[in-house]
């Protein structure tokens, strides 16, 4: 006999330390061939308590065996009504679903589609493998595919990363190194403060896109998500990276920056790369994940910083599905006159 298929939708820390199913779902997501930090119970931990961001956890499960998982974060911006403006879903690194089980994803989507309405104005997978053979699904559930590119380092030996480096980026971190630069972790609070003002003003001039509040640096410094990288030259931080862990298998670039040209022969961005493909190579980890390198169809400076790096070149793309298009286009138009303004 057939079993029958229960959705859960968790929110809250207590309700996944309370659910009989924890440890089935805690198995089936590690156990996933697609698994990674973004769909983890690690990140739904840490994602508790964030005032811009709320999780969800949704998964199905047939008797006691669990079939399929999403995890994605509600965000916004500001207050007000730039808030409720700015108000999306994503799922970064996309669903975690048995092979060949089109009906639990048809499921969870679902069950995604009825949370969003009124909170949402639209929702985005942000894939970390590839999602293709759920293309069907998703189109049929009304998500437009778009292409995004990204690169992945693998970090089999320092000799092969090196040679698949451009020579004048390996320059870069000699030449970094040479002249005082070194990579450290964070020695207090102080020290990831002035991280933080060096990545926002970056936002704040360059990427022109709302950035999170220093408490969610502090926050991820102070937890077992990963590791915060520092360029430091004479006790001074000139950039960092933050870089959740996964399984001590795949380690990722999630926040980057660094004053380049303000010490003559130091790199701080290129340093700051250069920290968590080390510690891949030092610790037996497999690759590292830069996490987007933008659309194919456009020049894009940071995919061309990326690239020297000599990672692989993936295409795993993004599924999109706006759930209100009028708040959604007037979204976009605010969005558009804070990229000018800023």
């Amino acid at each position: 006999m057939e079993k029958r298929m229960d959705i859960h939708q968790l929110s809250s820390i207590e309700d996944l330390e309370n659910h009989p199913l924890k440890n089935a779902l805690s198995a089936f997501i590690d156990g996933h061939p697609a698994s990674n930090f973004f769909q983890g119970l690690i990140h739904f931990e840490f994602s508790q308590d964030i005032p811009e961001s709320k999780p969800i956890l949704i998964f199905a499960n047939e008797g006691d065996r669990v079939t399929g998982s999403l995890q994605g974060t509600i965000q916004s911006n500001g207050n007000g009504l730039k808030s409720w403006l700015s108000r999306r879903i994503i799922v970064w690194g996309g669903p975690l679903v048995e092979e060949g089980s089109s009906s639990v994803l048809n499921a969870l989507l679902d069950e995604l589609h009825r949370f969003a309405a009124g909170k949402a104005l639209f929702i985005e997978f942000r894939n970390a493998f590839d999602a293709s053979r759920w293309h069907d699904v998703f189109a049929n559930a009304g998500y437009e595919y778009r292409p995004h590119l990204n690169y992945l380092v693998k970090t089999d030996t320092q000799e092969l990363v090196k040679q698949r480096m451009s020579k004048s980026r390996w320059r870069q971190i000699q030449s970094s190194l040479k002249n005082g630069a070194e990579i450290v972790e964070p020695e207090n609070e102080n020290d990831v403060m002035a991280f933080y003002q060096i990545l926002l003003k970056l936002y704040e001039e360059k990427v022109k896109k709302p950035l999170y509040a220093p408490d969610f640096f502090l926050k991820f410094w102070k937890s077992k998500s990963g590791k915060i990288f520092l360029v430091k030259k004479n006790g001074e931080v000139l950039g960092g990276i933050v870089c959740p862990i996964h399984q001590n298998r795949i380690i990722y670039e999630w926040y980057v920056c660094g004053e380049d040209g303000k010490e003559k022969g130091i790199s701080p961005s290129v340093l700051a790369t250069w920290a968590p493909i080390e510690y891949a190579l030092q610790n037996g980890l497999d690759h590292f994940d830069f996490m987007g390198a933008g659309q194919p169809d456009q020049a894009y400076s940071v995919r061309d910083f990326k690239e020297r790096f000599g990672g692989d070149q993936v295409c795993y793309g993004r599924y999109h599905l706006i759930v209100n298009k009028a708040l959604y286009q007037v979204g976009k138009l605010g969005l558009r006159v804070y990229q000018k303004v800023m």
